[in-house]
């Protein structure tokens, strides 16, 4: 058993499951000793780097939210967090009705079924975004757990499932990755690829690729705005003060010291924040950018010999560098339509998911960039706004109607899903189910 946990535990490390890829395909390649160490490592330092880029955007990101947070009043309708992580990770701490098991055997058997798809279906795709895998493999868990089913079905169940979207999802959204990145070297693999796709589509309609947001003229006056560190810090900058005026609105400068920044100056405080997240984004990019530069060459020993013609499907940081101004787009838009979601939920009263900025961020940024790929500027403001409009109206569904069960009472309290990969799907056989009586 102890044997068993260390190997879930490598499992759900990135920058493991990644070096280890990379060292496979390049062994397949009869690369030479140095030349395997040295793809392993450098693969293994750009996904960290990657983290460590991640880490300091939440650590930014969280301040925000908790901006609007307190600078929201809930006015009387109930309200819940929406993170898929603190979920998953809350359900397996708690391990009630053996949900902990259902979900580490889920995420196993669940992978497997994924290799054998991909290997033997024309979709060769392989999805390494261990976090998503984790937290697809939790969903799915829950939701036939949710049934009343052994744990051997349980397992059986959300592990076809999960295989078959984890090489499905990176498919559908290999045609529009081919239009961000200008290759078909590497795929999508995130949990959000419904609702990126859903921008994709809403693009067409209503712009045209050629008038990419990534071609905006800029007066010479505004010409350091090219500059994507500045024209990032300028727009967080906005974002920021705006979340930190709402609080100071609810609960003065003192509530604000003692509350949010822990006695530092509020703006001090704030104007920090927004620069640490500009600064996670260049670290984030950097590691992007050495991760593909590794993986994508080691990646051709798998694709030779094991599963030809595989792709490595990963996480969503991968398209940032091929569309920065996009990413702001839907980071803005992305806000609005979370806040216009929040608006309708309220008033048909449903629970409402509070603002997530790294969703914003993360999501609708992705959206955004989705939408751009086939409808230019406009498919990217509406891309990042629908991401954010419908991917709450989907997330108040499934925290209201239990799609995943009694999240609260399995340890997950005041926490809802947000990937629409788990929450669509989740909610078409919650559908069926309820038409048999489970």
């Amino acid at each position: 058993m102890a044997v068993f946990d260390a190997i879930l535990s490598l499992i759900t490390l990135p920058a493991i499951v990644l070096g280890f890829i990379a060292c496979v395909g390049l062994l397949l390649q009869k690369k030479a000793a140095g030349d395997v160490f040295k793809g392993t490592l450098k693969t293994i330092l750009g996904q960290l780097i990657i983290g460590v880029g991640i880490t300091a955007l939440i650590g930014a990101l969280s301040p925000i939210q908790v901006f609007f947070e307190k600078g929201i009043p809930s006015g009387g309708f109930e309200t819940f967090v929406t993170y898929d992580e603190a979920v998953v990770g809350a359900v397996q701490t708690a391990n009630l009705a053996n949900l902990g098991a259902e979900i580490a055997w889920t995420m196993l058997f669940g992978y497997v079924v994924h290799i054998l798809v991909s290997r033997f279906t024309k979709h060769h795709y392989i999805y390494l975004t261990g976090h998503m895998i984790w937290v697809q493999a939790g969903a799915f868990a829950l939701l036939f757990h949710s049934f009343g089913l052994s744990t051997p079905v349980v397992v059986a169940l959300a592990s076809i499932v999960d295989g078959i979207y984890l090489t499905m999802a990176p498919a559908l959204a290999q045609p529009v990755m081919r239009l961000i990145t200008g290759s078909d070297e590497i795929a999508f693999g995130h949990g959000q690829t419904l609702l990126n796709m859903l921008g994709a589509w809403a693009g067409k309609l209503v712009g045209k690729p050629e008038d990419s947001a990534e071609k905006i003229e800029i007066k010479e006056s505004f010409s350091f705005l090219r500059d994507m560190s500045v024209s990032i810090s300028i727009i967080m900058l906005l974002v920021a003060f705006i979340g930190a005026g709402l609080a100071l609105g609810q609960i003065g400068v003192a509530g604000f010291h003692e509350q949010i920044s822990g006695g530092q100056n509020w703006v001090v405080y704030t104007l920090l924040i927004a620069l640490n997240f500009t600064a996670g984004v260049l670290v984030l990019l950097q590691g992007v950018r050495m991760l593909i530069s590794e993986i994508t060459p080691a990646f051709k020993g798998i694709a030779e010999k094991l599963i030809p013609g595989a792709k490595p499907a990963l996480d969503c940081p991968v398209i940032y560098p091929y569309a920065p101004n996009s990413l702001i787009f839907g980071l803005i838009s992305g806000t609005i339509g979370q806040v216009v979601g929040m608006i309708v939920l309220a008033l048909i009263g449903w629970p409402v998911p509070l603002p997530s900025m790294i969703a914003a961020f993360f999501a609708s940024g992705a959206g955004a960039i989705f939408g751009n790929a086939t409808g230019g500027r406009k498919g990217a403001w509406l891309g990042g706004f629908l991401w954010g409009f419908v991917g709450w109206l989907l997330i108040s569904f499934a925290y209201k109607f239990q799609v995943f069960g009694d999240l609260s009472a399995l340890g997950a309290v005041g926490l809802g899903f947000t990937i629409p990969d788990a929450i669509v799907p989740g909610i078409a056989i919650w559908g069926i189910a309820k038409l048999f009586g489970l």
